[in-house]
């Protein structure tokens, strides 16, 4: 018996007209801030591109920045002047 593969849930995405397909979820499954779900093309759908965006504002958001200089020196290495 051929069993039904199960999707995740996903669904095309249309961005600026193009009909290239671009695979999102629903936003509706993100606990997304107003400010978040502004950036998003669609705001019902969430795409891989805008989910690294909202990510990446709310880790400079946190302050966490370590200097370039810190995480070299930590794999060991050396920049020579």
């Amino acid at each position: 018996m051929k069993k039904n593969k199960v999707r995740p849930a996903a669904a095309p995405v249309r961005r600026n007209g193009s009909t290239a397909r671009v695979e999102a979820r629903p936003s509706s499954e993100f606990n997304l801030t107003a400010n978040e779900r502004a950036l998003l093309k669609d705001p019902d759908w969430m795409t891989e591109d805008e989910a690294d965006l909202i990510i990446a504002l709310r880790r400079e958001a946190e302050g966490g920045e370590v200097p370039l200089e810190d995480v070299l020196a930590r794999y060991g290495v050396c920049l020579e002047d």
